[in-house]
């Protein structure tokens, strides 16, 4: 049977012998076409056949997510290029269509209370609009105008502040609070305290805003501000310090200088006593740390995407690692704080998660939103293959290819079944086919000696070690496949590989060759017209079939009893049934030989198919069209393919969808193709069936000739086409059997339900009991 992933042939002019013009061929199979289709092809009055629809895999990635505020009430993020609100009540997620136009340096990043996206709006007259957005309750929309000669605002909570040019080099600190600016608080810095141009603030909570400034001495000083008085309550912070919160409850830092060394400083917001020191051990003497206070608990991270930590300073609470990663954090500040966090957890999923106390006094988490994947490379379908319920494509995500699988059934109409395992894409169209006993082949480079290698197995982490072949420039291809061998061609030769016996068993010229069951069908160069059978083990002739014409076969396609044959050179092509010596006309190139139909590409790219019927007739099975157009003018296992078989066919699409369908219904009876079965036996037996297709079911009895007694009895189910018995020369209640004569019977019932059981029969004789 072919595997079908030859792809050269040429068209030339002339025919000869019983083989039909290829014009007529184009007419026979057009003949009484219904409509081209863009998907599954059919026959004029039958409905449309079941379609499997199978997308390239394309490559996902997470997206770009950017938390940029908080609320008392959700989370202000951007997906994209979309910004959008999820809520923390029921983490539902809506979009915010007033940012739409806003850039997004321009929103203020932070927390605040009322559930406001804020951003600013400079004026022309030099001034500045800040604009906030009610998104829980558009009753808290309003623009505030900030009066020009006011320099860089800083905005937390909705309280602004800004520096004014004294005139002196030195600036004044000042509320904005969007009415006349005399109205505005100027801020109250400690006595010789001073700012520069750009103010300070670093957190909020209400109205307090933690604030730095310049000591009379030169060293930075930190405090909290009243916004609505100006007033300003210095901190006692010495030394470096950062990471500044403030909640409803208590005021925070970071240092690592000072009386307890490293640490998160913690106090009550409105005490005067000395702040608590909560240790905590950094993995660099001078990273920088992010720290909050969430209840009794410091949340805190290294540098810009380190673990993020728990760790407890009071309650019940116990030191722990609760992100692996985090990409960035906000303190929502009512009550005793909770910290929104855009970081990945331990299932490697990156989310936007509420980190908050619950009613046990313990810091919970609450995914808010996952981070949604994205497409980050279209997949493209760069081969594919077909055999006995299997489907076998390469996809290719940028320069890097896999080979993926799936079960598609073998039913008369394909079925969208469970995945195979993935392999790394080594080979190319040509280079892979189903087929064999083992499974998968695979012709793969040696990397040490550049030379092609045949690897054979379903499992990518179990395959054979790989049988060496004879090309060395990596060049070689698979011409077709049977259950024990391989048919390879490479340089101008063709080999026939015996993967059960790991070793080359026929070397040729290259030529019309392909491979049924344990048979090799092979042209004869000294004989046209005559296609020999030969045993690719010993070379020993089988049988021959004269199809009538003088020319060589250039190639060779055999389904069951039918054997496609073309003569390019001299434009000769056909179908021979070796059964009932009928012949079916066939285009000289881009043609494959499915169960009892063909299928071929015409010149416009579209498939059309044709039953080959027993009696020698050809019926109308439709017409593909739509099918990706192929890099190598013929198409066959890179963009269509078919199940030689089954009634099945595979075609890429333009949109690198593959289309799975089965234009062949009435299909060929099962059958058994060859078997190894040995006549006589002395304690061991070991015997092996090859079918034509897969079946459902099977069993094998053993009887005694001179009693009728079923002596053993074996059963399997859904077997791909082999059936293969060990026996130990024992009957099912384990003694040993009488020495003498016996009969075994094979039954097997077809998996696609089509035409009656198979049965085989013979003798057997032990010769030990």
């Amino acid at each position: 049977m072919s595997r079908h992933l030859h792809t050269n042939s040429r068209t030339h002019s002339r025919r000869t012998g019983r083989a039909t013009g290829a014009a007529a061929v184009a007419v026979v199979l057009a003949a009484g076409l219904a409509a081209a289709l863009p998907a599954t092809a059919h026959a004029a009055g039958k409905a449309e056949a079941a379609e499997v629809l199978i997308p390239a895999p394309d490559r996902f990635g997470e997206g770009h997510e950017t938390v940029l505020a908080t609320g008392s009430q959700g989370v202000l993020h951007r997906e994209g290029q979309s910004y959008l609100w999820t809520n923390t009540y029921n983490s539902r997620t809506k979009a915010v269509p007033e940012l739409d136009d806003v850039a997004e340096d321009m929103l203020v990043h932070g927390h605040d209370e009322f559930n406001r996206a804020i951003y600013t709006r400079p004026r022309a007259d030099g001034g500045t609009d800040v604009v906030r957005i009610g998104i829980e309750d558009p009753a808290f929309t309003s623009t505030v105008t900030v009066p020009a000669g006011y320099l860089n605002l800083r905005i937390s909570g909705g309280w602004m502040l800004a520096t004014v040019d004294r005139g002196d080099e030195s600036h004044e600190l000042r509320v904005a609070r969007g009415g006349a600016a005399a109205d505005d608080p100027v801020v109250q810095l400690p006595a010789g305290a001073t700012v520069g141009a750009e103010p300070v603030l670093l957190s909020s909570w209400s109205n307090q805003l933690v604030i730095g400034y310049r000591l009379a001495d030169g060293s930075p000083g930190y405090g909290i501000l009243t916004a609505y008085n100006g007033r300003v309550v210095p901190l006692p912070v010495t030394g470096d310090a950062s990471s500044f919160r403030i909640t409803q409850t208590t005021v925070s830092w970071f240092s690592r200088g000072g009386e307890g060394g490293p640490g998160v400083r913690v106090r009550q917001r409105e005490s005067t006593a000395a702040p608590r020191v909560v240790p905590i051990t950094t993995a660099s003497s001078d990273s920088d740390v992010t720290s909050y206070v969430v209840g009794d608990n410091v949340l805190w991270y290294e540098g810009l995407s380190g673990p993020l930590y728990l760790t407890p300073f009071a309650g019940a609470d116990t030191p722990r690692m609760l992100l692996g990663s985090v990409f960035g954090t906000f303190l929502r500040a009512e009550g005793t704080g909770s910290v929104v966090a855009l970081g990945r957890g331990g299932d490697g999923k990156s989310a936007i998660r509420l980190f908050s106390i619950n009613g046990l006094e313990l810091v919970s988490e609450l995914v808010l939103r996952e981070v949604p994947l994205v497409k980050t490379a279209d997949g493209t379908i760069g081969a594919l293959s077909l055999d006995r319920g299997r489907l076998r494509y390469i996809n290719y995500l940028d320069r890097d290819g896999k080979m993926h699988g799936k079960e598609i059934g073998a039913v008369p109409d394909p079925a969208d079944g469970a995945p195979l395992a993935a392999f790394p894409a080594l080979v190319t169209a040509g280079r892979f086919a189903d087929g064999t006993d083992e499974g998968l082949a695979q012709v793969i480079r040696d990397p040490e000696t550049g030379g092609d290698v045949l690897v054979t197995g379903d499992d990518p982490d179990h395959q054979t070690e790989g049988i060496p072949l004879a090309d060395m420039n990596g060049l070689g291809r698979i011409i077709d496949t049977s259950p024990e061998f391989v048919l390879y061609e490479a340089g101008g030769r063709q080999y026939v590989v015996d993967i059960v016996g790991d070793r080359v068993v026929r070397d040729q010229r290259a030529q019309g060759a392909a491979l049924a069951g344990d048979r090799l069908y092979k042209s004869a160069p000294g004989k046209p017209g005559t296609v020999n059978v030969v045993d690719p083990r010993s070379g020993r002739a089988t049988g021959s079939h004269d199809l009538g014409v003088d020319c060589v076969p250039s190639e060779l396609q055999v389904s069951g009893s039918l054997v496609y044959w073309s003569c390019a050179s001299q434009d000769a092509a056909g179908v021979y049934d070796t059964a009932t010596h009928r012949d079916y006309p066939a285009p000289v190139s881009r043609v494959l030989l499915g169960d009892r139909f063909l299928a071929a590409r015409d010149a416009s790219g579209d498939l059309r198919l044709t039953a080959l019927r027993p009696d020698g007739s050809t019926a109308d099975l439709g017409t593909v069209t739509g099918v990706k157009p192929p890099t190598d003018d013929d198409g066959r296992g890179t963009t269509w393919t078919l199940d030689p078989a089954a009634g099945k066919l595979a075609w890429v699409g333009t949109d690198d969808t593959i289309h799975v369908t089965a234009p062949q219904q009435a299909l060929s009876p099962l059958g058994v193709t060859h078997s190894t079965v040995p006549a006589t036996s002395a304690g061991t037996w070991s015997a092996a069936w090859w079918l034509s297709k897969p079946a459902a079911s099977w069993q094998l009895t053993l009887t005694r000739r001179s009693t009728g007694e079923i002596v053993r009895t074996w059963t399997g189910e859904d077997t791909r086409g082999t059936v293969k018995v060990s026996w130990d020369g024992t009957s099912a209640s384990g003694d040993p059997v009488p020495a003498g004569g016996y009969t075994w019977r094979l039954t097997a019932a077809p998996s696609d339900g089509t035409g009656a059981n198979v049965t085989a029969s013979g003798t057997l004789r032990v010769t030990t009991g």
